[in-house]
């Protein structure tokens, strides 16, 4: 079912041009080249595993582009999330597809099939989670002016500050 790559593909690609246009870079300006970097990329797996020769590695493809656009949907589903779990529910069907289908290279189980499908949803998901948090690490504060801002993340919370280019962090 390579249209549904296709289409997952083309949903993420314009999601990716709209976000660009329209998120701002505040005190953390690595976070939007990072979800923009992302995103592109499961856009890219999923136009990948609509090719006929990626008929080894549509498995793969398909599980990294579906849950890094599922799990990326539900994360910014106030925002942009709604296309990207469209996106990626498009290509869990073709993920289903490419499963239950016979395999046409007769030497690979179906067990190892499902494997690489899981692996690749397990990368995505390391992928997208381990970038917010060093994305969220890197701070730039303005030459003048007062901000600041707060987040939790895996190694707990932190707050900052930034006063006339002054950063303070409090843990």
């Amino acid at each position: 079912m390579p249209w549904a790559g296709v289409g997952a593909a083309i949903i993420a690609a314009a999601v990716d041009v709209l976000y660009l246009g329209t998120a701002s870079g505040d005190a953390q300006f690595l976070r939007v080249p990072f979800v923009a970097g992302f995103i592109a990329l499961m856009a890219i797996c999923a136009a990948l595993s609509a090719r006929a020769s990626a008929l080894r590695w549509r498995p793969l493809l398909l599980g990294i582009s579906s849950a890094g656009l599922i799990l990326l949907g539900v994360i910014g589903i106030f925002s942009i999330g709604l296309p990207l779990l469209v996106a990626g529910l498009l290509a869990l069907v073709g993920l289903i597809n490419s499963l239950s289908r016979p395999r046409s290279a007769p030497r690979r189980s179906g067990r190892v099939t499902a494997g690489m499908a899981a692996g690749g949803a397990l990368l995505a998901v390391v992928v997208l989670l381990g970038g917010f948090i060093l994305t969220e690490l890197a701070i730039r504060c303005p030459a003048h002016g007062v901000m600041g801002g707060s987040g939790s993340s895996l190694f707990g919370g932190s707050a900052y500050s930034c006063d006339n280019g002054t950063l303070t962090i409090a843990h």
